[in-house]
């Protein structure tokens, strides 16, 4: 048998330590849990001698999920801040329903909950697939994800896997086009990435301006960065209106967009005129407060996901490794 290199006896065994050890995959542990006949006996005396050796317990929510089809799928998102990610599972859930499927979702906002899941991936390894949004399934995903689980990458594009994405960086290149023509002053509001689990269409959507700026022969007078919350938010606009009273400023989401504007029309300056903003997503409040934006479709990207998971899961998709990528689009408004 194998062995379980550093296994440390405080933490709760799982059925990946189970495989590693019986040298055999995680499906077959699984199958020789549920008393399928689809096991060798050798191999099914050689996984109950593992278990009995490391003292497994199966997690019998994991062990449910695990008979034959779940009709389950998880979803993996790196936060659940603002109205982008309801947007996104609306569509993804508009289509499982449809085939008769029910989503999990895991939000991976911290390392706390991303050593959580290395420790007990049965999520993960359970259900009939996986949707995972914005978090790296290459890098960041890569050790605990079993290849042949059907998986649909979102906002990301994947080498493994299935993937459905929004061009940002041409979403960006938009507004560059659009703010070149602008006689006033260029800031940006955005956010940086800080640790490996947060995305990185923040930073295309910046790229994407910025060489959208340059190549007309103008340039970003000032960037700054904040936190994805509103109150850092207020501060900067707070900030920028002390000294600028003219100026065009993009915030690479909408979120971020909602301050600036409270802020100039609080200080008694004219958001469309003397202010000119643009956001990014289109979001329900961009709608609601005139917001120009970039139009990502959020709902429909959700909706494709699933639409290519199904597929992976009834085994109707093609070999090769699919990539959708959508095109943003300018919605011109009053700021």
């Amino acid at each position: 048998m194998g062995t379980v290199k550093g296994q440390n006896k405080k933490r709760r065994v799982t059925i990946k330590d189970v495989a590693l050890y019986a040298n055999v995959g995680v499906g077959t542990v699984s199958r020789v849990l549920n008393n399928s006949p689809h096991v060798t006996l050798e191999t099914k005396q050689k996984v109950l001698a593992a278990i009995r050796e490391l003292g497994y317990t199966p997690n019998p929510y994991a062990r449910y999920l695990s008979v034959g089809t779940s009709n389950l799928v998880t979803v993996i998102i790196p936060e659940m801040k603002g109205d982008f990610y309801q947007m996104l599972l609306s569509g993804i859930d508009e289509v499982l329903v449809k085939h008769g499927y029910s989503s999990i979702l895991y939000p991976l906002y911290n390392n706390r909950r991303y050593e959580a899941l290395k420790k007990s991936s049965e999520l993960l390894l359970s259900t009939d697939g996986i949707i995972v949004d914005a978090v790296s399934v290459d890098g960041v995903l890569k050790d605990l994800l079993n290849h042949n689980t059907p998986t649909v990458c979102v906002e990301q594009e994947s080498e493994m896997f299935d993937s459905v994405m929004v061009d940002n960086y041409y979403g960006g290149v938009i507004v560059g086009d659009y703010f070149a023509d602008l006689e006033m002053e260029i800031f940006v509001v955005t956010h940086r990435k800080s640790h490996e689990l947060e995305s990185t269409v923040f930073d295309e959507r910046l790229e994407g301006f910025q060489a959208s700026l340059e190549k007309k022969g103008r340039n970003i007078d000032k960037i700054y960065y904040v936190p994805l919350d509103w109150e850092s938010a207020f501060e900067v606009a707070r900030r920028i209106f002390s000294r600028h009273k003219r100026c065009a400023i993009f915030t690479t989401t909408d979120y971020l967009a909602v301050p600036i504007i409270e802020v100039a029309r609080t200080v008694g300056l004219n958001v469309g005129k003397d202010v000119r903003v643009c956001g990014f997503d289109d979001l329900p409040i961009a709608q609601v407060l005139g917001i120009t934006t970039i139009k990502q479709p959020i709902h429909e990207m959700g909706k494709i996901a699933a639409e290519m998971l199904i597929k992976r899961i009834k085994g109707k998709a093609k070999d090769k490794v699919a990539k959708v990528i959508l095109k943003p689009e300018l919605v011109i408004r009053e700021t």
